[in-house]
């Protein structure tokens, strides 16, 4: 099993460094910033969790613990992405959803994971709980910008798309792991800390081949309608929402 996790981890080093160095090559880094300082600090975490373990394992239990909650938090920038490049004819409502999300952010931030870590009591139960909160938190978010997509027949494009397929993958797989281990407990904590690794070596799989080279999409000046009337006066509302937000915020 400890080789199994070793093996993972390195897995996950590579392919994060691929990423990186695919994107520098071409020029993604500016076009995807949320996405990639996501990568970067999964990246530069993950490899001081190994240092730790390596030079103070008696030191790797609290810094595990730290790291896994900071990238419960950093987890959103991939959202915050999706939204971005989804909603990019519309750069009030663009900016809008990005601000809402990163309130969310901090919001949990504040509101949940600053109780937990003082709370000293059954603190990895109730870490565990604030991750399948989270994570189903952004399933959600995510199914919601999907729905969007369809219903107003947005052209995500191969990189936007990936970047959803791999992420949706690895939400769902933790929703299953978290919601477990919270029914099961020890009898499924082996488990857990192999199947969320596999999960997210798929994730950056995935990431790794959509992202290889980027793929401009066509975009239109309007939401293009479902082929209804009521999606095309929703999606003229929404153009016009766009306009008089952008009116005020110019103010």
């Amino acid at each position: 099993m400890q080789s199994l996790g070793f093996a993972l981890g390195f897995s996950t080093l590579a392919l994060e460094a691929l990423l990186l160095w695919r994107a520098s090559q071409g020029q993604l880094l500016r076009r995807f910033p949320f996405f990639y300082s996501y990568v970067v600090y999964v990246l530069c975490g993950s490899s001081a969790i190994f240092v730790v373990y390596r030079v103070r394992p008696n030191l790797y239990p609290s810094a595990y613990w730290f790291y896994f909650v900071v990238s419960i938090v950093v987890e959103f920038a991939v959202l915050i992405e999706i939204s971005d490049h989804l909603f990019q004819p519309f750069p009030a409502l663009r900016n809008l959803g990005r601000a809402i999300a990163i309130v969310i952010s901090f919001a949990l931030g504040l509101l949940y994971i600053l109780p937990t870590i003082l709370e000293s009591k059954r603190m990895r139960r109730a870490l565990l709980d604030f991750a399948l909160r989270s994570s189903l938190t952004k399933a959600l978010i995510l199914a919601v910008l999907l729905l969007a997509a369809h219903y107003y027949s947005l052209k995500l494009g191969r990189n936007v798309a990936g970047l959803m397929l791999g992420f949706s993958i690895y939400l769902g797989v933790n929703v299953a792991n978290f919601a477990s281990m919270e029914r099961f407990d020890n009898l499924y904590a082996q488990i857990l800390w192999v199947m969320s690794p596999i999960a997210f070596t798929i994730c950056l799989l995935v990431w790794t081949v959509a992202l290889w080279e980027f793929a401009p999409v066509t975009r239109t000046e309007s939401l293009p309608p479902a082929g209804d009337g009521d999606s095309e006066i929703v999606a003229l509302q929404l153009g016009r929402f766009n306009d008089t937000l952008l009116k005020f915020l110019h103010k």
